[in-house]
């Protein structure tokens, strides 16, 4: 059995990659033309396409090794629970998901990430470094893949938590944390990498909450799955 940590990263180094390869996690990583090279178990390289498309595209090729049962998502600036081994929260997702979906018809979300707003905890919100089932990521929105494709950046994750709760298969866990070691973390925008620019603009929310807002308001139909 393998777990997969399957992201774009930009950091030139691939910022955290190396921490979840060393937790015992495989890796499926896309890099930009020209990007330094990292150690992956799987990397494509090209012009990045957006988060969801991108994902989709590394959780395609990490599904092709028959041992690979649950990927993770999440960014280069997020560290995986330092209690536990992959093995072990796979075997506790098995138990908590549907056998007769194979136990990998699921997302969970480790939320023992304190960070918060005044909202409270940000992670709660949003299936922001999300371990994703096989079965699940096979089937979901017709089989193309876990990651609504429409969205670029803002917005994905918080879509993916309203379709596994819609389909009755989200978990949050408290008692796992991925830290997000995010730039803006505490508030400080000077901290914030070129390549995050774009996506942390006024337009980018606004055009990402409109399509967000659109497949709400439908009800989320887009998660009809395949049958398999």
């Amino acid at each position: 059995m393998s777990v997969y940590l399957c992201i774009p990263s930009a950091r030139p180094d691939g910022g955290t990659i190396s921490a979840w390869a060393a937790a015992g996690y495989k890796t499926a990583i896309w890099r930009d033309p020209g990007a330094s090279p990292i150690d992956a178990n799987i990397t494509i390289v090209g012009r990045y396409p957006g988060y969801s498309k991108a994902s989709n595209a590394l959780i395609k090729l990490a599904l092709a090794d028959p041992a690979c049962q649950w990927v993770v998502g999440g960014g280069d600036d997020v560290l995986p629970d330092p209690n536990h081994t992959p093995e072990e929260i796979a075997e506790e997702c098995y138990a908590w998901f549907p056998y007769s979906n194979g136990g990998t018809f699921g997302v969970m979300q480790p939320t023992g990430d304190p960070w918060r707003d005044l909202q409270g905890r940000i992670i709660e919100r949003i299936a922001g470094s999300p371990w994703i089932g096989r079965t699940f990521a096979e089937r979901v929105y017709g089989g193309n893949g876990p990651w609504w494709p429409e969205f670029d950046h803002m917005f994905s994750d918080e879509h993916l938590l309203n379709v596994a709760t819609k389909l009755g298969v989200y978990w949050m866990r408290p008692d796992l944390t991925h830290f997000h070691n995010h730039p803006l973390r505490n508030g400080d925008r000077s901290k914030l990498p070129d390549f995050l620019e774009q996506w942390n603009t006024t337009q980018h929310w606004n055009k990402s909450k409109a399509i967000f807002d659109r497949l709400k308001a439908g009800g989320f139909a887009e998660a009809e799955c395949i049958s398999r």
